[in-house]
């Protein structure tokens, strides 16, 4: 059936992604630093703290929050990062203070024969994706960055997906990406044209198992994170 993944999100009120979302329902802050999650937890949340025992935790007791940043910034063979606070909420506004805020729009988008578009740029697998326009909605950017970096139109956005957070430098500037995400279903079945001046060098319709085999061992972790999810593979 054609809106066969359409369940996988209807149960859930996260606003964030986690790797092994079906285990543990919950809230949490995550945010990718050198393509490795960092996760902001609560002391007193028992769950929360049976899932740090898989990675490193840090306590705000032993590091302030610009520490763990830097931390993880010079050090690319970190794991997985949990830092334990008195109160997440606070500590995750507190971290990003540290960085100037950009935010993107783009889409998971399913064609009639249940296959999955994907690009293909600066040598890694991705989803479309683009900066949001100061006039723009989140669905508005995610739409148009669709149609004009694979060609694509004939585009309905079918459900809101979870939000992905990761940073980068710009100009010696900390830079945090907030991506808002949308299923899209288009009804187009002309030819894809990737956006060659956005250094995409392919525009491909995968199925799920082409994705599983190809785009999860080649992509960026938030990325891989994501499809996760959505195909219930975590």
């Amino acid at each position: 059936m054609l809106f066969t993944h359409l369940r996988i999100y209807a149960f859930s009120n996260l606003h964030i992604f986690l790797p092994n979302l079906q285990l543990i329902k919950m809230h949490m802050h995550s945010v990718f630093i050198q393509d490795k999650p960092l996760h902001f937890i609560n002391a007193s949340d028992s769950k929360e703290l049976e899932l740090a025992k898989r990675g490193q935790i840090i306590s705000e007791g032993d590091k302030d929050i610009d520490e763990v940043i830097s931390l993880i910034e010079n050090n690319v063979n970190h794991e997985e990062t949990f830092y334990l606070a008195e109160n997440s909420d606070s500590a995750w506004k507190i971290f990003i203070s540290y960085f100037t805020l950009i935010e993107a729009s783009g889409g998971i988008v399913q064609n009639k024969k249940e296959e999955f578009l994907v690009i293909y740029r600066l040598g890694k697998w991705d989803l479309p994706k683009g900066k949001i326009e100061y006039d723009e909605s989140p669905e508005e950017a995610a739409i148009r960055e669709v149609q004009e970096e694979c060609g694509v139109d004939q585009l309905t956005i079918l459900k809101t997906l979870p939000l992905t957070f990761h940073t980068y430098q710009l100009k010696g500037k900390r830079m945090l990406k907030k991506t808002h995400w949308f299923l899209m279903q288009s009804e187009n079945d002309s030819v894809l044209v990737p956006q060659k001046e956005e250094n995409i060098l392919e525009a491909v319709w995968m199925t799920e198992k082409e994705i599983e085999k190809k785009v999860l061992t080649n992509t960026y972790s938030s990325i891989a994170d994501l499809l996760k999810n959505f195909f219930n593979r975590a």
